[in-house]
């Protein structure tokens, strides 16, 4: 490869890359067998190295053809890709196994690409000076790989963003909530203990309305009483600051609504809910949220209300600058902390009452109830999906 310069780039690339994927290998080790992280810092710079030198790539391919695309595409998207955090393979590997894993994928990468290298060069692993002869600029080969990078780039940025925000969401989750290819489920999961059943069912914010009602009729059972989700406001501190209407008509879909309206038969005067299930309350009043929280509620509410995309993304941006992380760690502590030790209390309370409780709540939230839920002595002795809404729901409403 020539000139020597270029070389220089190519070869210090396959060494960053060969010595992260290594290091990486050597930290995991250690980390596994006794605990010592000092060779984090060194792991971490080398790693970043390695980065840079793979996204400078990129152009340097369009640019010439000298630099190989066989060697550096395939090596460039897998570090990218892991260090995005390999989604969607959370969702199938135990994380306890994802350092294991993505370092074994990082140096199969690197291993093909040196591979690579050594079928093209007669035998060496490095670029020599005597490999093939190249022209410095090839304008079919530019308008090739630059057509490539605007055609599949977006969309599989895009792409991509999907994928990993359905993974960290199912697996923040606990898969309470289930993305699938027709569309979003939630989970149902039963437990059972000395005759009594806890049914612990993910709920979102957003979905389809005959999907919501058909869910809540599945509690109509006797017995029973459903824990109803949502914080309420008798001191007006949060000024209806939350209201998801605008952000699901975008997209076709319909706001929650509360579980009763679901159970209700009729409408108007003639309006009967059934005897079962009873619905009660278990949520704590805004009373209880700090002013900083209250600040990041009202915050959230003007995310769910802007006008389009650009004037939501800019809030949330303007919004993650003013609050700051220890705001933004005690609203999560409130938010979901604080409101789940309260519903814990709730369900003891309840299971002396009823022989079926029914906890509809965010899914977010369902994690650690279900921790709480199995300490206790339940098992879990069944589970299955209700279906949310469908993506074509979605895509139609976008066109």
């Amino acid at each position: 490869m020539k000139p020597a310069w270029l070389r220089a780039f190519a070869n210090t690339v396959l060494a960053l890359s060969g010595a992260d994927a290594a290091l990486s290998l050597l930290d995991d080790g250690l980390r596994a067998a006794t605990g010592a992280t000092w060779l984090a810092a060194p792991r971490s710079a080398i790693a970043q190295l390695a980065l840079a030198g793979l996204a400078a790539t990129v152009p340097a391919m369009l640019a010439t053809p000298r630099l190989p695309v066989a060697v550096f595409a395939p090596l460039a998207a897998a570090t990218i890709w892991l260090t995005l955090g390999a989604a969607p393979l959370p969702l199938w590997i135990p994380a306890p196994w994802m350092d294991a894993v993505g370092c074994a994928l990082q140096l199969a990468a690197v291993a093909l690409a040196f591979a690579v290298v050594r079928a093209r060069s007669g035998g060496r692993w490095w670029f020599s000076e005597d490999g093939p002869d190249r022209p410095a600029f090839a304008g079919r080969h530019s308008l090739g790989f630059g057509a490539a990078l605007v055609a599949l780039g977006p969309v599989t940025a895009v792409g991509y963003a999907a994928v990993a925000l359905a993974t960290w969401v199912q697996v923040v989750t606990h898969g309470f909530v289930h993305f699938g290819l027709a569309g979003v489920s939630l989970d149902d999961r039963h437990y059972q203990r000395d005759g009594r059943e806890i049914r612990l069912v993910g709920m979102m914010h957003i979905g389809d309305r005959d999907a919501y009602r058909a869910l809540t009729r599945s509690f109509e059972r006797d017995s029973t009483v459903v824990l109803a989700e949502g914080v309420s406001d008798r001191s007006d501190r949060l000024a209806g600051s939350l209201h998801y209407g605008r952000a699901a008509q975008a997209i076709g879909l319909a706001p929650q609504e509360e579980l009763s309206t679901y159970l209700a038969e009729g409408s108007g005067p003639e309006t009967q809910s059934p005897e079962w299930p009873v619905v009660r309350h278990a949520d704590i009043d805004a009373s209880a949220f700090s002013p900083g929280t209250i600040a990041c509620i009202q915050w959230a509410g003007e995310v769910w209300e802007a006008d389009d995309l650009p004037s939501a993304l800019r809030a949330i941006l303007r919004g993650a600058r003013e609050q700051g992380p220890e705001r933004l760690a005690a609203f999560e502590d409130e938010v979901l902390g604080m409101r789940n030790r309260h519903l814990v209390h709730e369900i003891e309370g309840a299971l002396g009452e009823y022989d079926h409780v029914v906890v509809p709540w965010g899914a977010l939230h369902l994690p650690a109830i279900e921790e709480s839920v199995l300490s206790w002595g339940f098992a879990e002795t069944s589970r299955e999906l209700h279906p949310l809404f469908a993506w074509s729901t979605v895509v139609a409403a976008l066109r």
